[in-house]
């Protein structure tokens, strides 16, 4: 399960300063704890302007990782059950670093362009991040 970039996955990869010990996997979303990146959580409501690129556990603080931006870029994302055809057009909140729950917006971190496969069956949609400047 994670996000995937859907433009801009190749040659758009940046080195960004990630926090020490901790196990990033590719696709998971990222935000900011201290200037370092870190893992998103659910509940989460601050932007998410990365998404890891590689899975590595860093050895040091500051030490770079592969990340994706998130502006400007359509992710196709697995969601914590399936979609709803309601949920097309809407915005959404993480699940976990790595899904997003379609039923939650509180947050409002994700805009659901539409699923992919059968509603009520399907478990991956398109969408893009959200910024706090775009309400």
């Amino acid at each position: 399960m994670a996000f995937r970039p859907l433009n801009y996955d190749e040659g758009q990869v940046l080195l960004v300063p990630g926090t020490a010990s901790e196990a990033f996997t590719k696709g998971a979303a990222l935000t900011y704890a201290s200037g370092l990146l870190t893992a998103a959580a659910s509940g989460t409501a601050v932007d998410v302007y990365f998404v890891a690129a590689e899975t590595i556990t860093l050895t040091s603080a500051g030490g770079p990782i592969k990340v994706w931006p998130t502006v400007n870029v359509l992710y196709e994302a697995d969601v914590d059950s399936t979609w709803a055809t309601a949920d097309q057009g809407t915005l959404a909140d993480l699940a976990s670093a790595s899904t997003i729950n379609p039923d939650a917006s509180d947050n409002d971190l994700f805009l659901i362009l539409y699923g992919i496969g059968a509603t009520g069956v399907g478990s991956v949609v398109v969408g893009r991040f959200m910024h706090a400047n775009e309400t």
